[in-house]
């Protein structure tokens, strides 16, 4: 399900487009059906209740800034994708500085960017290599854990998933991570997990 956030984005941006497309008497149903439309079309749902969190909802977003006039949400929402993959890509980054005890991971990142014959630099990196880049770097990172942590993944408390908000803490030779507790629960100390090399 979408998140209130996510709810308020579509509400404040569809009213702006039923203002564009439709005239100011037009019934609930006729508005209705327009947005039924627009969502169908945009993924092949008609109602929020069944719209994912990340592509539907990018999908119908853009079409709703299309359809509303909104060239700045256009332009933020046709890539959104990019943004999510660069925002991993980020994440990956900081967790392999962390693994390996040193504030950024971002050296070893230009490093399998020219080993690709990619930019040195993420943001330079075409839109359609991104995912691979991710995908690089991840491998990175799980083999980082294996060789030189001998993690072994989740049956042994070790796991070796990524997850992006995952923090590791590296105090000698081994490696601890936390699991931030989801936005409801962040009264609570996040979750604690140590293993040894």
């Amino acid at each position: 399900m979408l998140t209130k956030q996510q709810l308020a984005l579509f509400w404040g941006l569809w009213a702006r487009a039923e203002a564009e497309e439709l005239p100011a008497t037009a019934t609930r149903q006729e508005r209705d059906v327009l947005r039924r439309k627009v969502m169908f079309r945009a993924c092949a749902k008609i109602s929020l209740k069944d719209v994912n969190r990340t592509h539907d909802f990018d999908r119908i977003m853009y079409d709703v800034a299309l359809l509303a006039g909104d060239y700045e949400a256009l332009a933020y929402w046709v890539n959104s994708k990019e943004r999510r993959t660069a925002h991993m890509i980020g994440q990956c980054a900081r967790q392999i500085g962390e693994i390996a005890g040193v504030p950024h991971g971002w050296e070893y990142c230009r490093k399998v960017f020219e080993q690709a014959r990619l930019p040195g630099a993420w943001m330079d990196v075409p839109d359609h290599l991104l995912f691979a880049t991710f995908q690089m770097l991840d491998t990175h990172r799980r083999r980082t854990l294996k060789r030189d942590h001998g993690w072994s993944g989740e049956r042994d408390g070790t796991p070796l998933g990524f997850m992006p908000d995952r923090i590791y803490v590296r105090t000698g030779l081994t490696v601890a991570y936390y699991d931030p507790l989801p936005v409801a629960a962040a009264s609570a100390d996040p979750a604690k997990h140590a293993a040894s090399a």
